[in-house]
């Protein structure tokens, strides 16, 4: 626990020093929610936006100029 006691004193000193400013952010505004907990699509998808993620398909689309050939392999 004194490592809790020594990070909390820190914050403390740079709040006070006004180096930081702590703001509360409400519950459904919380961006990490979408990597620690099942969200419906619409909130996920929202929540990445915010953050500047985007979809790797739309980043591919049109740049693959070979298409590989996809083909079973026999056993």
């Amino acid at each position: 626990m004194k490592h809790i006691a020594l990070d909390y004193r820190l914050v403390r000193e740079q709040i006070t020093a006004g180096h930081l400013r702590v703001l509360h952010i409400s519950s459904s505004d919380q961006l990490a929610d979408m990597l620690t907990k099942p969200l419906p699509r619409a909130l996920f998808l929202r929540k990445r936006s915010k953050i500047g993620i985007s979809s790797g398909a739309s980043i591919l689309r049109g740049r693959i100029k070979d298409p590989v050939n996809c083909s079973t392999i026999p056993q």
